[in-house]
């Protein structure tokens, strides 16, 4: 029962982490049509928020909201740091030092995660797992880059931001498996997304695009967006976590996120990945199976 238990949280996980890829999809569109990259987080988060609100208050009426004092510290933490925060440091980072170098260092999250897991949980990662980490590494910066190198740009504020980013993005899954332990993970969820909403609004000031909300080309892309990357896959993440998942798998599985967004900007934005792009996926992937699949020992292989 438990391992049944464990790997529905790894599959919703990895589902949130798919709906995260798409993400980068909806906000193509969306500046398409004139929003900055504030905007585009804003617009993401407030839209998420709503849907998300609108639904506790149906099916629960106010006690839906009901969180205990230490669900909405962590709901806090989660919404400012690891979401508005994580976002804005994202975003500038991409503007300073370009969309792969970026990429690159926000996906040496695996390896924060596991640091912090075994510091906090004591997780152990053994030979096998500690090489799953390495590839998952390894297939991010062949994904990304398509082996042309040249595009790696050197910013000493760019580069921290990058790695603040990466920080962060780790620290959601420290915080939301600590978070998730007795309140309700659509509750916190709500609560997450109203924090990285105000959060987000103090640098977008969207009160001086209010014009992009009665925007229909706009609202056609930001509302599916903000539903499934934003309302959808922060529910699967934070009920994923609450199963008692391991941190540091957790974190490689999301991973499948910068996958999905390759995959997709190849169907959706007829971008083009080259063969060292598809092999990083495939290594990709591999670290993922590697990661979760659960190898005896050698002294249970012997009993």
């Amino acid at each position: 029962m438990e391992k049944k238990k464990s790997l529905q949280g790894y599959l919703f996980v990895a589902i949130a982490g798919s709906l995260w890829g798409i993400g980068g999809f909806f906000v193509t569109k969306m500046s398409d049509n004139g929003a900055s990259s504030l905007m585009t987080a804003f617009a993401g988060h407030f839209l998420a928020f709503i849907p998300l609100l609108l639904f506790l208050l149906a099916k629960k009426g106010l006690k839906g909201l009901k969180i205990s004092k230490k669900g909405l510290i962590y709901s806090i933490l989660l919404g400012v740091l690891t979401k508005g925060i994580f976002k804005l440091s994202l975003d500038t980072s991409m503007t300073l030092v370009g969309v792969a170098t970026t990429t690159i260092l926000m996906y040496l999250a695996p390896v924060w995660t596991s640091i912090m897991a075994i510091i906090f949980f004591k997780e152990k990662l053994r030979v096998y797992q500690s090489f799953a980490l390495l590839l998952n590494i390894i297939g991010c910066f062949l994904m990304v880059t398509g082996g042309n190198f040249t595009g790696i740009n050197i910013s000493g504020l760019g580069l921290t931001l990058g790695l603040i980013a990466g920080v962060l993005y780790a620290l959601s899954t420290i915080l939301g498996k600590v978070g998730t332990s007795g309140d309700d993970s659509v509750t916190m969820a709500c609560y997450m997304l109203f924090f990285s909403t105000i959060t987000t609004a103090i640098f977008a000031r969207p009160w001086e695009h209010l014009h992009l909300f009665i925007n229909s080309s706009f609202m056609v892309w930001a509302v599916p967006g903000g539903l499934l990357s934003g309302t959808i896959a922060n529910i699967f993440f934070l009920t994923g976590l609450s199963k008692g998942i391991d941190a540091s798998k957790a974190t490689i599985v999301t991973s499948i996120e910068v996958v999905v967004a390759t995959v997709a900007g190849v169907f959706l934005l007829k971008e083009q990945v080259n063969l060292v792009g598809y092999f990083g996926i495939i290594v990709m992937l591999a670290s993922i199976v590697l990661m979760n699949i659960n190898i005896p020992k050698s002294k249970q292989i012997t009993e």
